[in-house]
């Protein structure tokens, strides 16, 4: 296909994202522009004009899809999904963070703006999938690392605990403030996080005999915390 015919089909089809009522053929025509339409702004602003209208939502999937398949560090689809994280319904909250994950990793753009929307919102399942996504872009980074210690204090919700700890698992180093958090969550959490924190130690080289997921980690995590930049 030569540029000038791939050219008028990309036109083509962003027209009939913009006139189109017909969610078939909405879904459909995201899916090409999914394969034709990368890095093109034209077909990215067509793309999130549908996310932001339409009101059915296996559509909004679908140009999800489309748009992280296209979109990859783009600051205008980053924005979009984290538009739905915190707006749209649960089903397409979680197609958000997965595509996120996928799309944004080390992206400083779309950490600050994570940790922007982690600082003000309320909202439970928000939480949530800030938890989740930080802890796939942001690994590493301090601020980002600093977000999900005080996602873990604001919360008292066991499965934000459980993925903030699980965005700590990869991390090469715990200071103390990450070992802190861990001692919050020791006190409330339940099997799933218990058994995590208990092979996150065990991958460490931490000495876990005696210890199972029904036990409190805060003497293991305490002598951690006292061994850190302790002289030999």
């Amino acid at each position: 296909m030569s540029n000038q015919q791939e050219q008028y089909n990309i036109d083509f089809l962003v027209q009939q994202l913009r006139t189109s009522q017909d969610n078939a053929v909405l879904k459909q025509t995201a899916k090409h522009l999914g394969f034709l339409g990368a890095n093109n702004p034209d077909v990215i602003a067509a793309l999130i004009h549908v996310v932001r209208t339409t009101i059915d939502e296996p559509t909004r999937w679908a140009v999800i899809q489309s748009l992280s398949a296209i979109g990859t560090d783009n600051n205008d689809v980053i924005q979009i999904l984290i538009e739905q994280l915190n707006t749209a319904r649960i089903p397409t909250r979680r197609i958000a963070a997965q595509n996120l994950a996928k799309i944004a990793v080390g992206n400083q753009y779309a950490i600050t703006s994570l940790i922007s929307l982690a600082q003000i919102t309320e909202e439970e399942h928000t939480r949530q999938y800030i938890a989740y996504s930080l802890g796939f872009i942001g690994k590493g980074n301090r601020e980002a690392v600093n977000a999900l210690i005080d996602l873990i204090y604001k919360s008292s919700d066991e499965y934000t605990h459980n993925l903030c700890v699980d965005a700590f698992k990869n991390l090469p180093e715990w200071n103390k403030d990450i070992i802190n958090a861990l001692i919050d969550v020791d006190q409330t959490a339940e099997f799933h996080t218990r058994l995590k924190m208990l092979m996150m130690l065990k991958k460490r080289g931490v000495n876990i005999n005696g210890y199972t997921s029904a036990s409190s980690f805060r003497p293991l995590l305490e002598k951690m915390k006292e061994e850190i930049n302790q002289p030999e």
